[in-house]
């Protein structure tokens, strides 16, 4: 057992903290606390050296924050050189544009340039005055043979159509903005389905239909819109819109330009009155992209709504399950050329729409927002065309003939599914299954087996799950459900031959 440890005199556990008991306490009679004894202030030696003015320097300039790894910001002389460089060289590409444009132009010789007719001119929108060649402020006209004869660029006898029959119509006070029309004849366009005959409500479905079906295609607006930016908000503009509409076996084609930031009010007041007579529009994209932007620029200067969008076809979604896996970009430049078989030759890059449109603000050059037009102009022509396409091979489908790429006719099997046309997604998906590889036979096997299930052909079902299942194909969660349906179709079948028995 160990001795206790001996403990030094007089430093007990009450001897430690002596010191501090020893301290005198005040006691604050209204907030019923304790406060530490006020201890003498320690004397320190006088200052041998004088104290320094207390006076606060600040700088002439504050420092920037930035973000690490950022840029630091050019002199002001620096950025206005490279700003001029900037649209020194967007004159020269869209320079090269219309050059490239006019020396295909005349290649073609005098071939096919109809003039203006009577039939071509329609009645003025509200408010505009009688066209004129030498109208002040008019880009179109201004820019000569660039705009009042626009070469667009589509294949076959569309060329003539798109240069006949162009006009400009202009407000009376200060112009601020101008209204182009183009009219061009269906036949011209190889329109098959689209502006013909009455409107197929489960064939507008399968062309990205939201909404109620309208009776007819005149009841359809196709829109394009050309923005300052592509990040939407309160800070993007919508400067021009390209409107499109079927008119007495023609495609009236109407671009609205805003040639005045201040004009918006009245610019977007006029689009209102001519958006107001349609309840259905399509549009590429216009889900995500242009409906937003045109209902922010009514909300900001009308305080109203949009009401075109009711019913709205957006056809990027059926361009993309019929043509994505086959040429990988579904762009309407891209579907210009592999769908339409009609590459643009001369076009201005979308990169620098805003900032051509800014130059020509500052600027008002015509030849600098002509191109802008056309590419404009070639964008709701080629919509009217690719929804054309989409609507045709629906019809193919449904008599029979499938697509031959099995990604599109797996894609509007689903659309047959969806729309309750049993026959053509029982084609489709039967052109798909044995034109396809095995991936996509994975993807297609079930709903597949159950159309067969539907048809009555049980033996045929089973045979093609057991077949997929046998190679050790797919996911397990696939086998899995595999394996559930091929006990089903068992249990159907047995049930089948007991009661044939």
């Amino acid at each position: 057992m160990r001795s206790a440890r001996p403990r030094p005199r007089g430093r007990g556990a009450l001897t430690t903290h002596r010191a501090t008991d020893d301290l005198s306490f005040r006691h604050d009679a209204r907030w019923r606390r304790l406060l530490g004894a006020a201890l003498p202030l320690d004397r320190r030696a006088p200052r041998t050296r004088p104290r320094a003015p207390r006076v606060l320097r600040l700088r002439n300039g504050l420092p920037v924050l930035r973000r690490s790894g950022a840029r630091p910001r050019p002199r002001r002389a620096r950025r206005r050189r490279r700003s001029a460089l900037a649209v020194s060289d967007l004159r020269r590409q869209i320079a090269a544009i219309v050059e490239k444009d006019r020396a295909r132009t005349s290649r073609q010789g005098e071939a096919g340039r109809g003039e203006p007719t009577e039939a071509s001119v329609t009645p003025r929108p509200p408010g505009a005055t009688e066209p004129s060649r030498a109208a002040e402020g008019s880009p179109a006209e201004a820019a000569g043979d660039t705009a009042a004869e626009p070469q667009s660029g589509i294949a076959g006898s569309t060329q003539p159509a798109l240069r006949r029959g162009f006009r400009s119509a202009s407000r009376a006070d200060a112009k601020p903005f101008e209204v182009l029309e183009r009219r061009i004849d269906v036949g011209d366009l190889g329109l098959e389905v689209v502006g013909r005959g009455v409107v197929d409500p489960l064939l507008v479905a399968h062309l990205g239909l939201r909404g109620e079906p309208p009776a007819r295609w005149q009841d359809i607006l196709f829109l394009d819109t050309e923005t300052t930016g592509l990040s939407g908000g309160t800070g993007t503009y919508v400067f021009l819109i390209g409107l499109a509409h079927f008119e007495d076996g023609e495609l009236v084609l109407r671009q609205h330009l805003l040639s005045d930031i201040g004009a918006e009010r009245a610019f977007v007041a006029v689009l209102g009155t001519e958006l107001e007579p349609y309840r259905a529009c399509a549009s590429y994209n216009g889900k995500s992209f242009d409906l937003p932007l045109l209902r922010t620029r009514f909300v900001m200067t009308l305080r109203s709504e949009l009401t075109v969008d009711e019913s709205h076809l957006d056809l990027l979604h059926p361009a993309r399950r019929l043509w994505r896996d086959r040429f990988g970009s579904t762009s309407l430049k891209q579907l210009e050329d592999s769908v339409l078989d009609d590459a643009r030759t001369a076009d201005i890059p979308g990169a620098l729409i805003p900032d051509a449109y800014f130059y020509y603000l500052r600027n008002r050059d015509p030849a600098i927002i002509a191109p802008v037009l056309e590419h404009n102009a070639r964008d709701v022509i080629s919509l009217v065309r690719i929804a054309d396409r989409v609507a045709r091979a629906v019809l193919l489908a449904r008599a029979g003939r499938a697509p031959d790429h099995p990604p599109a006719a797996f894609a509007l099997a689903r659309g047959f599914e969806r729309t309750g046309e049993t026959d053509a997604a029982f084609a489709c998906y039967e052109s798909a299954y044995y034109d396809g590889d095995n991936p996509l036979r994975l993807k297609l096997a079930l709903a597949f087996a159950r159309a067969l299930e539907r048809r009555g052909d049980l033996a045929r079902a089973l045979r093609m799950l057991e077949t997929l299942l046998a190679l050790g194909l797919g996911s397990p969660r696939w086998r899995e459900q595999a394996e559930a349906r091929v006990r089903r179709l068992s249990r159907k079948r047995w049930r089948t031959l007991d009661r044939a028995s």
